[in-house]
């Protein structure tokens, strides 16, 4: 528990950092690009071939389409139950669909990736791409669908635009990674330490980030009124217990199933307050659900923690 704890908080001096060195000037909007697209375009993908061919064997690769198979099913059923949720819980009209997906869909990559390999170990890096690839696909494609619909237009459930996000450097990362393990392939020493080498810069580069977009933010405009609490109480609680019940169900390696159920409790997706104002619906709702977020569910990790260490 005291570990978590010590985790979460060298997390938080981290995040810190990134809000006091934008406060002072030093991270811009023109570095927070930088540092976005160093995560994103170097970290991410790098990350995702050096922990495979590190921690991952043909044997282990068996179980991915089973793990693939549910999270989608997972994510899909709580994009349905969320969205159904929001009438029940009587979310007015114009957030139900940001709220079943900010709910629903977990911030994977951003801080998902950097917390699971702070807390589990890098091994946890083939896991939480393998949820991000099942929760991507149902992000821009259903969820995209349902923050359209919040505006009051007509959006189509499938565009190319919304396609092509689907092909993310981690995505092409992971198969690359994938084919190598398959193949047998060992890379030289000094592509290996290359890999490595930008593979850790997710976590200090992602955190500072969210330092500055919280600054950015404004600590002053976190406002936590009744539907961005339903947001948050689904997002650190429901979720996390329902993906919970999934993998015990179904019966997931231990290592794996920790993971699936700490990424299910991260923040929510940090993608949906772009797509929010792309399609013309409430971006502010959809910034203050993140940004709350961001700050709750991390809080919470240690304890998820603990209690997946008694489970398992």
């Amino acid at each position: 528990m005291l570990d978590g704890f010590q985790i979460v908080a060298a997390l938080f001096l981290v995040m810190a950092l990134g809000y006091a060195l934008a406060a002072k000037g030093w991270i811009d909007a023109e570095v927070a690009a930088f540092l976005s697209k160093t995560i994103v375009y170097l970290g991410v993908p790098a990350s995702a071939v050096s922990n495979l061919l590190t921690h991952v064997d043909r044997a282990m690769l068996a179980e991915a389409p089973l793990a693939l198979g549910v999270v989608f099913l997972a994510v899909a059923l709580f994009l349905g139950l969320s969205f159904l949720l929001a009438r029940v819980l009587r979310i007015r009209e114009g957030r139900r669909g940001i709220f079943a997906v900010m709910v629903s869909c977990a911030n994977t990559i951003f801080i998902g990736l950097p917390v699971c390999q702070a807390l589990f170990g890098d091994a946890a890096a083939s896991y939480v791409l393998l949820y991000d690839l099942s929760n991507s696909v149902l992000f821009w494609t259903l969820g995209v669908y349902l923050v359209g619909r919040d505006s009051g237009a007509a959006h189509p459930f499938f565009s190319v635009r919304t396609m092509k996000k689907l092909l993310s450097p981690g995505f092409l990362g992971l198969c690359a990674g994938i084919v190598l393990v398959l193949l047998g392939v060992q890379l030289p020493l000094f592509l290996e330490k290359t890999c490595k080498y930008f593979g850790g810069l997710c976590t200090p580069l992602a955190l500072l980030y969210v330092g500055y977009s919280l600054h950015r933010i404004g600590l002053k405009n976190l406002r936590i009124g009744r539907e961005v609490l339903c947001v948050v109480l689904g997002r650190a609680v429901l979720i996390p217990l329902c993906m919970l019940g999934i993998v015990r169900l179904v019966g997931l390696p231990a290592d794996m199933s920790q993971v699936f159920v700490a990424v299910a409790a991260m923040p929510a997706m940090n993608n949906a307050p772009i797509v929010a104002g792309e399609y013309g619906s409430d971006v502010e709702f959809s910034s203050q659900c993140l940004s709350v977020t961001m700050i709750v569910n991390l809080l919470l990790l240690p304890v998820w923690k603990l209690a997946l260490g008694a489970l398992w």
